[in-house]
């Protein structure tokens, strides 16, 4: 039987509740004059109540995270509660009538933030100013996410006001350039040591030239990870043929990179010797042999690939990956090879198989997440795919299920899935409720079922089923049905 829903912790119970008194207060405010008031009997309160510092750090994530509510009240929460004690602010979306509101309360009250996400509240044009002066105020940030907004003029600010920012996230469409990365990491040595993580650019998009992403690897001894740029390979060859200095080695544990040829990944080879993670997409032939020679590498992601050439990698190597995210494959893709090489397989997702193949029954020991989309996956194979993993804790089919309510009860029978948390077959046409059912009695930690839309399965089972459901107090989510399909 699925597990019973848990009694909500009391913190949590005590947050809501405070949380809507608040809520409903600001409601009622509708200007800044207004605020004065209510900011004054809220503090009242909470100060007769004994609210601990912790809980203005819960409350104002809380109701920033509520995007459903209105934008002003949300506005008015951070206005309130951005205190001393709060270190970590995510704003969420805002409409463009509050950008210039919501920086200027994170000028003015912000100080003591450690970590700032802007992701939402998109500061562009008239408003900069603003921004140089967010951060020159916030020294103390060793997290700060402010996508689609850096410029030139941003880096060089946070190259003179911050010492100890660890991640930087200024991904998306920016104005980025050389000038403004060698204004950030020149003549700051604490902030060079201590960024680790920079995510920058766009995927699939080269719109800042990979020779100037090279000087985030040149200058940055302790990155571990350019984020969401599809060509470092190609930033790595520039350093590796241009200037790199001698004995020089990233520390990079993920690397993505598109269109690698053999010179590149010589370059991968001798720079980075602590990848654990590599993303390919499109390697030329004879690259995916060279992965072997990455001594730390556990994961690994393909996009255009050919088959045989994945298989003969891992004859060698498989013992040591944990993660294969795969898609767009060309050729035959066997499961029972994967079975046999990668023992330690603890992922495998797959977008787009050509053809799927399997042999003998060997199991996934270890297999806990599979996801394939696309797979031209035989019954067969699933079954040999589901049967074979038993500790399989998520499973999401994207292609056609052919079975029906008989194969699903002889399989729930005959194999426990003990460990099975999540079920996702969104096209299913012959299976109906009684699946449903016999799913929720016989797995004991199923807590997500769907996309019942693809199910014989309408939305008066769907009512009934949730009703079973929460009179049953069970934890256990049956995904909407479709647009099309559901009842009132």
């Amino acid at each position: 039987m699925s597990p019973r829903c848990p009694v909500p912790p009391l913190q949590e119970m005590t947050l809501s509740l405070v949380a809507r008194q608040l809520i409903y207060a600001l409601s009622r405010v509708t200007s800044d004059e207004d605020a004065e008031l209510a900011f004054a009997m809220v503090s009242s309160y909470y100060e007769n109540i004994g609210a601990t510092t912790d809980i203005f750090q819960d409350l104002i994530n809380l109701i920033l995270q509520s995007e459903y509510l209105d934008p002003s009240i949300r506005y008015y929460t951070m206005k309130l509660l951005l205190k001393e004690n709060v270190k970590s602010l995510v704003t969420g979306m805002f409409p463009v009538p509050y950008y210039r509101k919501v920086v200027e309360v994170i000028v003015e009250q912000g100080r003591h933030l450690t970590a700032l996400n802007l992701k939402g509240v998109w500061v562009k044009d008239e408003h900069l100013p603003l921004m140089y002066q967010l951060i020159k105020n916030l020294t103390n940030l060793t997290t700060l996410n402010i996508p689609y907004i850096a410029n030139d003029e941003v880096l060089k600010y946070i190259g003179q006001y911050n010492k100890v920012l660890k991640l930087l996230d200024v991904s998306g469409e920016t104005d980025i350039t050389e000038i403004g990365i060698d204004a950030m990491l020149s003549g700051n040595p604490q902030l060079t040591q201590s960024l680790t993580v920079v995510n920058v650019g766009m995927y699939g998009e080269e719109n800042i030239d990979h020779t100037d992403v090279a000087l985030f690897i040149r200058k940055l001894p302790n990155l571990t990870n350019l984020g969401s740029y599809s060509f470092v390979g190609k930033a790595i060859n520039h350093l590796y043929n241009t200037d790199c200095p001698p004995g020089f080695k990233t520390k990079l544990q993920y690397l993505h990179d598109a269109h690698t040829n053999v010179r590149t990944m010589k370059a991968i080879l001798a720079l980075c010797p602590m990848l654990e993670t590599i993303y390919l997409e499109d390697p030329e032939q004879g690259v995916l042999q060279q992965i072997k020679d990455l001594n730390c590498i556990n994961k690994i992601k393909l996009n255009k690939f050919q088959c045989h050439e994945l298989h003969q990698l891992l004859d060698k190597i498989g013992y040591k990956i944990v993660s294969l995210m795969l898609s767009g494959s060309s050729g035959s893709f066997n499961f029972t090879r994967i079975a046999e090489t990668c023992r330690n397989l603890e992922s495998i997702e797959f977008y787009s198989i050509q053809t799927a193949t399997h042999e003998e029954e060997i199991p996934f020991n270890k297999l806990e997440h599979i996801e394939i989309i696309q797979g031209n996956l035989s019954t067969s194979c699933l079954k040999y795919l589901m049967t074979g993993s038993p500790k399989l804790k998520k499973l999401i089919i994207g292609d056609e299920i052919k079975l029906d309510d008989n194969d699903m009860s002889r399989m729930l029978r005959r194999y426990k899935f003990e460990h099975l948390e999540a079920i996702w077959f969104p096209n299913a046409p012959r299976l109906t409720r009684d699946t449903v059912e016999l799913l929720m009695e016989s797995l004991p930690k199923l807590q997500s079922l769907g996309q019942l839309s693809g199910w014989r399965f309408t939305p008066d089972d769907m009512m009934l089923m949730r009703a079973i459901i929460a009179s049953t107090n069970t934890d256990l989510v049956l995904s909407p049905l479709g647009i099309f399909q559901q009842g009132n």
